[in-house]
């Protein structure tokens, strides 16, 4: 390899993003590429590669050259989801692709628009069965896809789903009351439920309520026992980077998330800083690309 004599960095890195500016993956990419930056001496450029679900950017990463310089802020739509939604995926996420850590995993919210008349789950669940088919819900990304299919689903209710590039594009619809309803994660809604563009009824997490909502229940404490999800994000690099490159991003990444203001900016996105190394993440992977397929099937979502 020519640039094996040099020392690792050398030069700019790049982390692509597969979602729009302003999304819970777009915010957590910039925080850690900040303190990465710092870390490694070499500027960390966050490059935002929207549509598709993800498989822009991780088609993109997954033919780039394996050197440690362009990277992938892989997430459980792109490294778990995609294999049960696209049909033809043009990247394979354990083959193509060597992970360097998880970074943080993302609640959700449960908004509407505030035009409509409901306050809490048990009210918007019986709007709807009133209603069939008259409401909309938006899906910006893989999570708050599955979030509103099992929700209408494990309610019986039926909405149509709406899908977007990005949760913030999904969120504008919500606000302007051209969709009724969206599971978005709380990073990319927090400040228009807090001014009130939109209306949050409940959040979505693996089990307590959200200290960032603490005065919402979720919705497995409302409506549906069950109801748990949450989305992640974490590094991958593409598949034959150095095991020396992997390990040296891994260790500064593993320092990065341990500084308390990262912890810090994490939760004030409604997030959680997390961090897992390289192989305890392989394995983590391996079972959500398995889970999550099983999920969308399991909801009636099919690979197109």
């Amino acid at each position: 390899m020519a640039q094996s004599s040099e020392p690792f960095p050398s030069r700019p890195l790049r982390i692509v993003v597969p979602f729009g500016a302003g999304s819970g993956t777009d915010l957590g990419t910039r925080l850690v590429a900040q303190h990465l930056e710092a870390a490694l001496k070499q500027s960390v450029v966050t490059d935002n590669r929207p549509g598709a679900n993800g498989v822009i950017a991780s088609t993109a990463v997954a033919r780039a050259a394996a050197d440690g310089y362009t990277l992938l802020m892989g997430t459980n739509s792109t490294h778990g989801a995609n294999p049960g939604l696209v049909a033809k995926l043009p990247y394979d996420p354990i083959k193509d692709f060597v992970p360097v850590g998880l970074v943080g995993v993302f609640s959700s919210f449960l908004v509407v628009h505030p035009g409509l008349p409901v306050r809490t789950p048990a009210e918007l669940v019986a709007y709807a069965r009133a209603r069939p088919k008259e409401l909309t819900f938006a899906a910006g990304n893989t999570s708050s896809l599955i979030m509103g299919e099992m929700f209408a689903r494990g309610a019986g209710l039926e909405m149509t789903r709406v899908p977007y590039k990005s949760n913030p594009d999904g969120l504008t619809d919500v606000i302007a009351g051209r969709v009724s309803v969206m599971f978005p994660d709380i990073g990319s809604s927090l400040a228009q439920v807090k001014a009130g563009n939109v209306r949050a009824l409940a959040t979505v997490t693996m089990g307590e309520r959200s200290p960032m909502a603490p005065e919402l229940p979720t919705v497995a404490q409302t409506v549906l026992p069950n109801f748990h999800f949450v989305g992640w994000i974490g590094l991958f690099a593409p598949a034959g980077t150095p095991a020396s490159v992997v390990t040296r991003l891994a260790t500064e990444m593993q320092k990065v998330m341990a500084l308390p203001e990262v912890a810090q900016r994490f939760q004030q996105m409604g997030a959680e800083a997390r961090w897992m190394g390289p192989e305890e993440f392989r394995a983590y992977v391996a079972s959500e690309v398995v889970r999550l397929p099983k999920i969308l099937a399991e909801i009636g979502v099919q690979a197109q």
